[in-house]
């Protein structure tokens, strides 16, 4: 009887009894092959394989716009950061991009967008009156504040800022102001020399000194003051007055100058005439 079954076998069936190891490693390796075939399929309908597609470029446009090109070419995107103000860039406006423009991407990749924000950053503004100059200009731009400019009017303060305007107008610490307002900082250049009444009068012998001759001694220094300041603005006037002397001065000469050549241009035209 087995003689027979072994007769109706196919080749195959005797080859699988005869090896039944081999065999079975055979369709175990055909089946492992088989499955990575289908999964490779799977990855490139999941992956887009070769459905590659170009980057447009849409720095310098509106979010808006740029949203609109890139979703017409099918891609996707996503910003990535819409916090910082650039001053050279209009507010909403998209600065960069990754990936780069015209580079060749899947459809699946994420387009990374970098926005210009709305507006700038509005800071309170800090109390710098009585500090140096120097101190408070350094206070300013480490906080954020892009312009900033110092200058200096006569003050006994020298160095020390006396008063702080924003856009040229006078703000009381503590206001929010834009980073990209124009902040003048005014400092005293100590070019006003304010002698105490100690300084006019030795305070040793301030208890020799009675109430009146006191009064008499302040009285001296104030009209001192005073010739000194009448003084210092006559040199003034005399500066001014000889500075217009020798713009006249040079002035003249260069009609003068101007005369001589227009004569001389008459003679030659004369000249011309006569030959």
């Amino acid at each position: 009887m087995s003689n027979n079954n072994e007769k109706n076998k196919g080749g195959f069936d005797r080859f699988r009894d005869r090896h039944p190891i081999l065999v079975n490693s055979t369709l175990m390796a055909l089946a492992l092959v088989a499955l990575g075939y289908i999964a490779l399929l799977f990855i490139d309908v999941f992956t887009s394989h070769g459905q590659q597609v170009q980057v447009p470029d849409v720095r310098n446009l509106p979010l808006e716009k740029a949203i609109d090109i890139l979703e017409d070419a099918g891609l996707r995107w996503e910003i990535s950061d819409s916090t910082t103000f650039y001053e050279n860039y209009k507010p909403g406006t998209v600065i960069d991009q990754d990936p780069k423009a015209k580079s060749y991407i899947k459809k699946i990749r994420i387009i990374y967008l970098n926005v210009n924000a709305m507006h700038a950053p509005i800071i309170q503004l800090p109390k710098l009156v009585d500090l140096p100059g120097r101190q408070g200009a350094a206070t300013l731009k480490a906080m954020g504040y892009k312009h900033v400019t110092i200058d200096s009017i006569p003050s006994p303060m020298d160095g020390l800022i006396l008063r702080v305007t924003v856009d040229g107008h006078n703000v009381a610490p503590g206001t929010p102001v834009s980073v990209n307002s124009q902040i003048k900082i005014t400092v005293g250049d100590g070019s006003i020399v304010d002698i105490a009444p100690e300084q006019v009068i030795d305070p040793a012998l301030m208890d020799s000194i009675d109430e009146e001759n006191y009064q008499e001694a302040q009285k001296n220094y104030e009209e001192e003051m005073k010739a000194a300041q009448a003084r210092a603005e006559q040199e003034r006037k005399e500066q001014a007055s000889q500075e217009k002397k020798d713009k006249d001065k040079d002035k003249k000469k260069d009609q003068d100058k101007k005369s001589d050549k227009d004569k001389k241009s008459d003679k030659d035209k004369d000249k011309k005439k006569s030959n």
